[in-house]
């Protein structure tokens, strides 16, 4: 008897929605108003572009705290980040948010796994595509490109390598492993 197919090696990128691919009310220079304002870099669209076209997988993720603030519902922050997926010409395999804030006044949605430095979205986001696509991800094929500390702290902590979203974007940037982002 012949041992089971293995599941091929695929690289892993994960990519923070906010300031990485959709620019932030500060790139903009006003307030943003709602899913159909969003407005994505085009150079993070042609790099996208790139890294699937080398057989890569992608994950996007996005911590929307202000559902769980009440400041907006979960099925805004669910559209907004279809919308960029749409706009970003669905080079993204699987969306992945965090509704939950350490503010908010239920305790469901006061603390959890998921929102960075914690690494519950990216595990989840890269379990999704695997189940999907019969694939596995070493963690040293994986690339997460973030702008927030945060975000790049869970990279540090998970060895993952890691680049800031404004150089990822300019040049593909170098890559880190295991430091602690500034």
């Amino acid at each position: 008897m012949s041992p089971p197919p293995s599941r091929p090696a695929v690289p892993m990128l994960f990519v923070e929605v906010e300031g990485v691919l959709r620019k932030t009310p500060e790139d903009l220079g006003r307030p943003w108003r709602g899913p159909f304002d969003i407005e994505v870099f085009p150079d993070a669209v042609e790099r996208l572009r790139l890294w699937k076209g080398a057989g890569g997988r992608i994950v996007g993720f996005s911590h929307q705290g202000g559902v769980a603030l009440g400041e907006t519902d979960e099925q805004t922050a669910v559209r907004t980040l279809w919308t960029v997926r749409e706009r970003v010409a669905n080079l993204l395999d699987h969306v992945v948010l965090c509704t939950h804030h350490p503010d908010a006044t239920m305790p469901d949605q006061a603390r959890c796994w998921c929102r960075p430095p914690k690494p519950g979205m990216l595990i989840a986001g890269q379990h999704e595509v695997a189940l999907r696509q019969q694939e596995h991800y070493p963690i040293w094929m994986a690339l997460l490109v973030a702008r927030s500390p945060a975000a790049l702290q869970a990279a540090a902590d998970l060895d993952l390598d890691h680049v800031e979203g404004d150089v990822w974007r300019r040049d593909g940037g170098v890559t880190t492993r295991g430091a602690a982002p500034d």
